[in-house]
């Protein structure tokens, strides 16, 4: 699996410039903003499989 960034950053086009702790609120995932972990993309580039990890900031 390769990492492909930060979940948010595949919302919408401005997301990536978005205050991070403000896409927190938005993600829909609870413990992210008060247990200090980002959700991160994961792609497998031969099956193209997705999968979404935590890891701690």
């Amino acid at each position: 699996m390769l990492e492909s960034g930060r979940l948010q950053d595949y919302y919408d086009d401005y997301s990536p410039y978005m205050d991070i702790d403000l896409m927190k609120m938005e993600d829909g995932f609870t413990d992210t903003f008060t247990g200090h972990k980002c959700p991160h993309l994961y792609r497998c580039p031969k099956c193209a499989n997705e999968e979404v990890m935590f890891i701690r900031e």
